[in-house]
């Protein structure tokens, strides 16, 4: 939907008002349509978050879910910078985000999408913003990809991940288009396809269904993992052998965690009671299973066997994640925290704890915030206990 200038111009002063407020006083504005405009303000704030260079008034404004399953300006871009060629295949266009940014990479991009109206939309907005080499094709993407008799550097696939019943879904074979269906066709059309997978898959699972993943990437942002990306190829490797690749993402720029899990299975950390500084790992690790080759790689103890957090007696500066320095360990007992805690106010995470961190705050006595962190964690010895500490320094 494009506005027109009247509605350009409400959109404008009203960006950052308080939608369910203006929806109440609508009859004050009688030329224009307020609720149905409320929904397309909705849209451009989360545009105007996630990929900053398209917030404009005169864009084609999507629904609001359109925008919230596009991915962020942060990783189309970062995925754009890690291939160059001739023509590409989006083939799950969308609102056409991750087309925009591949089309900065390319000479030609193709874009499919099912949706009639977000095909419609794609292609207006691409216009307007000097996209001029992506090609629009409204087209099931099964039906385009056997019907086509184009070949492609890259296609790119990212399948939705919700059921007829518009229930959440995350396993390869309950996605649409199934990939693990497509994998062969993929592959005869172009030497590399790229899958975006929910955050929750199990990567283990996808290398033995797809048994042609050449590398996985794991991206955060700030943090918070938020791709799973597939990178198939036409030659095999054993899933053991295939690189797993961590990016963190963030306004300081890209850090990176190569392994793989055959490293990760012959790694042997070393564990030990806290030290000067305890280490949580960012999301992208986690998720990763990069825990053994983390600690070894930066020469860290490990708390535990299943308790994900490392310490060092000096500060590491370069390790990717959250850095505590460690103030006290302290046994699980509320006298004995409320003598080191005198504002009896903690920031509490729990790792391999038996007691949620809900419930630990209702035991000792505490309260949610602060600049104090309180870890309940367990030693490999099974001992319970708290470490008390600040923040020194995030890299995410």
């Amino acid at each position: 939907m494009t506005l027109t200038a009247q509605e350009q111009d409400f959109a404008r002063q009203h960006i950052d008002d308080d939608l369910a407020k203006l929806a109440l006083i609508a009859h004050r504005y009688p030329d224009v349509s307020v609720q149905a405009l409320l929904p397309r303000i909705a849209a451009l704030r989360k545009l105007r978050a996630k990929v900053p260079s398209w917030f404009r008034f005169d864009l084609a404004v999507p629904p609001v879910v359109s925008v919230e399953q596009a991915s962020s300006e942060q990783t189309a871009h970062f995925k754009a910078s890690r291939c160059t060629g001739h023509r590409m295949l989006d083939l799950t266009g969308g609102l056409g985000v991750d087309a925009f940014f591949w089309a900065k990479s390319f000479d030609e991009v193709v874009y499919v999408e099912r949706d009639p109206d977000l095909a419609k939309t794609a292609r207006h907005n691409f216009a307007l913003l000097g996209a001029n080499n992506i090609r629009v094709e409204k087209a099931e993407a099964e039906r385009f990809l056997c019907e086509c008799a184009e070949t492609f550097d890259l296609i790119y696939v990212d399948p939705a991940r919700r059921d007829e019943h518009q229930r959440r879904v995350f396993r390869l074979e309950d996605c649409s288009p199934n990939v693990l269906a497509l994998r062969d066709l993929l592959l005869e059309k172009a030497p590399r396809v790229w899958i975006k997978a929910a955050p929750l898959l199990d990567i283990s699972l996808a290398l033995e269904q797809l048994q042609s993943v050449e590398r996985v990437l794991v991206v955060s942002v700030v943090g918070e993992v938020k791709e799973v990306l597939l990178q198939l190829g036409r030659t095999a490797k054993p899933a053991e052998e295939v690189p797993i690749e961590a990016v963190l993402l963030s306004s300081c720029g890209t850090q990176t965690f190569l392994f793989t899990q055959a490293e990760e299975r012959n790694s042997t950390p070393i564990y030990a009671a806290p030290k000067g500084y305890l280490y949580e790992p960012d999301a992208a690790l986690l998720k990763a299973g990069a825990f053994k080759t983390f600690a070894m790689r930066f020469e860290l103890a490990k708390l535990h066997p299943h308790a994900h957090l490392y310490t060092s007696e000096q500060h590491l500066p370069d390790v990717p994640g959250r850095c505590f320095a460690v103030e006290a360990v302290l046994k699980y007992d509320r006298k004995t925290v409320h003598q080191h805690l005198a504002e009896l106010k903690a920031n509490v995470v729990v790792r391999h704890f038996p007691d949620t961190a809900e419930k630990v705050r209702q035991r000792l006595g505490l309260s949610e915030g602060g600049n104090k962190y309180l870890f309940g964690t367990t030693t490999p010895d099974g001992q319970k206990l708290l470490v008390l500490c600040r923040p020194t320094l995030t890299l995410v």
